[in-house]
Formats: structure tokens, sequence, C-alpha cells
């Protein structure tokens, strides 16, 4: 099978695959009772998600990693930009929307609980997708869930401090272990088994179909999201159009910010993207469990709705990472990655 093949393939039709996995979700949702399959949902969820991050461990270098834990400038951009300058974005958003449409204090409460969150899990797998430097997203991803479990309940104490929200502390630390380190295990394992038994050519050859396969569970995790969503989406409709408007904001701004900073900076192109998408992503899945928790269901509508925005700007940006990279001078990436998976194959 040309593994290469199907990664272009799934790669090229990416939006086309997102928006179609987001409108089926959607109709299947309308007609399915999610509450009752809760716990089913639950376990599919996490078996996506760590088939979708999981392949892209396969391809994780040691070396790499220890390497991206001395890159402090890089750590401390993505931590600041995620955990702290996201917070006050939205804050500050949040504001001027009231000016001109006052808020619900529960919908302003729940648009600050989906920025307080750590990065998305499907971070690491959006920085794969785009050539960037997976070893460097992965730290990110990892020290923004520890950090998060003193920065979430600290920004929600600061911004609601009348508001009684009970923090799932222990499900930050699960999550972390079951979306990084179990993946990153494994991945390591499988790598080096691979290359034990088939070679580095042989291990070159199917280097293409990790990503693919985490594009499959990209897509997947997209209907599951929309799919248990929907109804809660469709029975606020008005609650969902006042939502978006600050997201749409924080998307445009952070995603421009951060191009901006990190060229300003002298971050090199894969560095920049390991840093955009754990700094901009949110983890809307964390954000969901905090509302519900709080028993606040108008609080958990901007978590609900996030994907709708995220998914698309995360998904543009990474369709466009050939442009953007261009602003790095090294559109050459691609071409370098691909040379040594083609060459064996015709030897």
């Amino acid at each position: 099978m040309d593994y290469l093949r199907l990664k272009n393939h799934l790669d090229k039709f990416l939006p086309v695959y997102v928006t179609l996995a987001m409108i089926l979700g959607f109709i299947v949702g309308m007609h399915v009772n999610v509450k009752h399959y809760k716990e089913v949902f639950h376990w599919l969820n996490l078996a996506v998600v760590i088939s979708m991050i999981y392949p892209m461990m396969i391809n994780l270098r040691l070396g790499e990693l220890k390497n991206s834990m001395k890159q402090g400038k890089q750590l401390a951009i993505g931590l600041t930009m995620g955990l702290i300058v996201a917070p006050i974005l939205m804050w500050f958003l949040i504001w001027l929307i009231g000016l001109f449409h006052p808020l619900s204090p529960q919908l302003a409460l729940g648009l600050m609980l989906s920025m307080v969150v750590p990065c998305s899990s499907m971070s690491i797998a959006y920085t794969g997708f785009s050539k960037g430097n997976l070893e460097l997203a992965t730290i990110i991803v990892a020290f923004s869930f520890i950090l998060a479990i003193i920065t979430v309940p600290g920004w929600l104490a600061i911004y609601a401090a009348s508001s009684n929200v009970s923090v799932p502390t222990m499900l930050l630390i699960i999550t972390i272990i079951e979306v990084v380190f179990v993946p990153m295990f494994f991945g390591i394992i499988t790598r080096e088994a691979l290359i034990r038994k088939k070679g580095t050519e042989g291990f070159l050859r199917l280097k293409p179909l990790f990503p693919a396969v985490s594009l499959i569970g990209m897509y997947t995790i997209v209907f599951l999201i929309f799919m248990e969503k929907a109804k809660l989406i469709a029975k606020k409709p008005e609650m969902v159009l006042i939502a978006l408007v600050p997201l749409v904001l924080y998307y445009l701004i952070s995603l421009g910010l951060l191009t901006y900073l990190d060229k300003a900076l002298h971050i090199n192109y894969k560095d920049h993207m390991a840093i955009t998408f754990p700094a901009v992503g949110k983890n809307e899945g964390t954000a969901m469990a905090i509302a519900m928790s709080a028993g606040m269901g108008l609080m958990a509508i901007p978590p609900a709705v996030t994907p709708l925005m995220q998914i698309p700007f995360l998904v543009g940006y990474v369709k466009a990472w050939k442009k953007i990279a261009g602003m790095w001078k090294c559109t050459s990436i691609n071409e370098e990655e691909e040379k040594p998976q083609t060459k064996p194959a015709a030897s």
C-alpha cells in the first residue's frame, strides 16, 4: 500500500473531511441520546484521542525531546501565551463585547473557562501535521497540563470570586497521563521495535502511515465532539452566536500575534508551530467537565461551541503551513522530510 499517497490525500482534503465530520456529527447527535451512552462516549473519545496522538509519538526522537527541554525561550513563550495572555485577552474581549451586548455572567464565566484550561491534546497532532517541532510541542503540552492545576482555579478565583466552582484536579492529572505520557511511552517502544525488526530504511517506508492514521483519528474526534454537543448547541442558538463573536476575535488575534511575535523574536519555523498550537488551542473537554461539576448549564455553552471556531482556525493554520513556512523562508521542509521516505522504496 502507498502510505505516502494516502497521507497526502488525507492532508490535501483536510478541510473537506473536517467539514463533513462536523456536519455528520451534528446530524447524528440530534438523533442520538448521548447522555444514555455517556460512559461509552468517554472511553470512545479517549481511545480516538490516543489513536490520533500515538502514531505521532512513534516518530518522536528522545534526543530531540531532551534538546527541547533546553529551549527556555520557546517554552516561556508557549506557556505564557497559553496560560496567561489567553485569559487576559478573553477578559478584554468579554468587556469589549459587553459594551455592545450585555453578556450573562454565567456565559461570560464560561468564556473565561474556555481560555483558562490547558491546551488541546490535539495540539501535538496539529504540530505534526504542519511539520513543526513535535518534541517541543509535547513538552509545552505536558507543562501546560501540570501548571493548569494552579492556573485554572487561580484565574477562576480572580474572575469569579463570588462563584463556587469546583476544579477537578484529578481529571487534569489523569488527562495528561492518558493523552501525553501513555502514547509517548508506547510510541517510543514501538519506534525502537520497528527499527530493530525492519531496519532504518524499512521504518522510513512505514513513516507516512503514522500521520495518515493520526489524520483519520482527528476526523473521528471532530465527528464525536459535534455529535455529543449537537443538542446543547441546537437548544440555545442565540447563546451560540453571542459566544462565537469573542471566540472568533480570540483566534484571529492570537494566531496573528504569535506569528508576528515569533518571527520578531527569531524563533525558527518548526519551533513556531510547536509554540502556536499548544498556546492557542484549548482543551474544551476539560472545560466542559469543570462547568458540569459546577452545575451551571449556561456556563458550559462556550466550551461546547469552542470547537466550532477552534477546529476551523487551527486546521486552517495547519493547511496554510507552506505559506507560513515561506514567511520563514523554509519552503523546502516538506521536500527534506519526504526525500528519505521515497528513496529506500526505489532502491
